[in-house]
This record gives C-alpha cells, structure tokens and sequence, in this order.
C-alpha cells in the first residue's frame, strides 16, 4: 500500500503516543452523529419549551449508547466554583431492580453528594432535586435505564416510572435515557410513555442489505483513513470487509476492539498498515471466546465463505426487548403478557 503525504506524519511520532491515538479513536459516523443530535435536541430544545423535551437511546448491548453520552458529556466539562461543582449534562448510571429510593441515590452518587444514600427515599429526594438546582445541571442521561424493567417477572418497575414522572414534573429537567432494547416496555408504559416522546434505535451493522453493506464498508474507509499508520491497509476491501464483518457481527464495540488491537499489532512489529495476520491474532485472543461468535472459526484463517456472510445476521437481529431469549420465545412471553404487567 502506498504512503500519502498526509499520512507521513505517524512515522516520526513514538509508538506509545500512536497506541495512545488509536485507544481514544473516534469515528462520527452518521448514525452516531444522529444520536448526538437527539441529546443536543432535549438539551437546547427545553430550553424553549413549556415542559422538558425528554428522549431515550435504545439498542443492544455494544453499539455504542455509552460513547455517544461521554462524547456529548465531554463538550460540557464539570466546573469547579467556590460554592458548587457544576454539572450540566449529569449521567447517571442506574443500579438493577431499580427503585425510587435507589434511583434518588444513584443521583446524589452522580452529583458527588458524600451521604449519597443516608436517609429515606424522601429525604433522598428532596436533596436530589435541591442538589440538581445548585450543580446547574440542565439534562440528565439515566444509564442502563432497563434496570426499571424486571425481565424476570415481565414486569415495569411502576413505582420507580412514577417517581421519575414526579422528579421532571418538579426539576424541570430534560432526561434522556439509555439502554437495552427491553426498556421500551417502560417507555410505553402509563407514567413515562407522554414524556419520552424522541426516541432512536441504535443498530448493529447489516450486511445482508445493499446499503448496510455501503455503510459498513464506509464505516472502514472511514477507520482506515484515521488509524495513525503511514500506510493505507485496505479495510473495506471486498474480501477483507467481509471478513472483519464475521469477525463482529455488525458490533461497533467489537471492531473497534478488532481494530484498535490489529494497529497495536502493526506498530509493535514495526508496520506501517494493518495485515490479514494481525486481524487473526486479535481476533483469537480477544473477540473468540464471545457468545455469539464461539461457534464459528477464525474468520481471517483460510478463504472466505461468501455464502455463510451473506446469509449471516447482525448481533441484534436475533434480539428482541426481551433480555436473553430467542425470537419465538420472545415472542410467546410478549403474547402473555397482561395490561397489568406494564402499566
């Protein structure tokens, strides 16, 4: 592969330093420009309205929820001032069976509060809403927001929905949340489903369309142009694509596992592009031992099966918002369910 000017600078920066570049490397692709502009949209946007615009970021797990959130986080720094740490885009991360008393706390955790989880869930509430006003914290992102579904019972934890609904009432607040498909069930529930009006779906890759293949495959220009190596190493090749597409199944995190590791290969040995080799090596000692990829062999050993990529589907496509079952299962406890269970 040849050398463009552009790319000459990575010979003469140390190795360490370009470790350092590919381990924070950060790829705005429009899905994920698409997310950013649902956060930016309930932040600005309630500014000017009557009441909180509020919105939820849902998808499986590894598609990229959290790097959207600490991407937008990064552009409002937490300020230190003599009276208050102010925080105006606050995350909070939601602890399982989620429940008014715990969310209260996990906000006070959130805003640094020392006696995040001393008092009664009143007591906790009060200080929650108080603190919120004096960090100037204006939206809220509520992390593994599915803790508020019991998966188990087919159940929405209803008196944490409810609480929530009181707290935006009472703040003011826009809250965007974040979490795994399933938590549709309490965003559809009575309590939250007016409130949560702006809502997108993060999805894996897709190979098995026209353009979810473009997309892929730009996804890959777009991580092949920005690696820091001297040398273009061909990603979204056609064979090479599909084989780093088997290799993730559509995950973000999992290539971006993939690749970060393969360009630690390549600069370890002294290379200027990434090799089918270094792939392989990766893939064996990091992304092999994965659920949904330990069936299937070493993707970049031998040639490619182009009949089993083109039949393969992405990670959340045998998904549905239910945690851990398959389609018909799903589909089964779904038809079971009671206008009790949800509201």
């Amino acid at each position: 592969m040849a050398t463009s000017p552009d790319r000459k600078k990575w010979k003469t920066m140390a190795a360490e330093e370009r470790i350092a570049a590919v381990n924070t490397l950060l790829v705005l692709h429009p899905r994920f420009r698409d997310a950013v502009n649902l956060l930016k949209r309930c932040h600005e946007d309630s500014r000017r309205s009557a009441e909180p615009v509020c919105g939820a970021l849902l998808g499986a797990s590894g598609v990229g929820k959290t790097t959207v959130i600490d991407h937008y986080r990064r552009s409002f720094p937490v300020e230190e001032t003599e009276t208050a740490t102010l925080q105006r885009v606050l995350k909070v991360t939601l602890q399982p069976n989620a429940k008014p008393k715990g969310i209260a706390a996990d906000i006070l955790f959130a805003l640094r509060d020392p006696a995040w989880s001393s008092g009664t869930v009143q007591t906790l509430t009060n200080r929650a809403v108080h603190l919120l006003e004096h960090c100037g914290v204006e939206l809220i992102i509520l992390d593994e927001f599915h803790h508020l579904f019991d998966s188990e019972r087919s159940r929405v934890m209803t008196q944490a929905a409810q609480w929530l609904k009181v707290l935006i009432v009472n703040t003011r607040i826009p809250v965007v949340v974040s979490g795994m498909p399933e938590a549709t069930y309490v965003l559809n529930a009575e309590h939250t489903e007016r409130r949560f009006k702006d809502r997108l779906t993060f999805r894996c890759f897709n190979w098995r369309t026209q353009p979810g293949r473009r997309e892929f495959c730009g996804m890959l220009k777009k991580l092949d142009d920005t690696i820091p190596l001297a040398k273009v190493s061909g990603l979204a090749a056609p064979d090479l694509a599909g084989r780093i597409y088997l290799a993730c199944r559509g995950i973000p995190d999992y290539l971006m596992t993939l690749i970060r590791g393969a360009v630690r290969e390549a600069i370890e040995r002294g290379a200027e592009a990434v090799e089918i080799s270094d792939l392989a090596r990766v893939y064996e000692s990091r992304l092999t031992h994965q659920r949904i990829l330990s069936e299937q062999d070493n993707p970049f050993i031998g040639s490619l099966d182009r009949d089993s990529l083109n039949r393969v589907q992405p990670a959340d496509g045998v998904r549905v918002a239910t945690t851990g079952l398959t389609p018909r299962a799903a589909h089964r406890r779904k038809c079971e369910l009671q206008a009790a269970d949800v509201l």
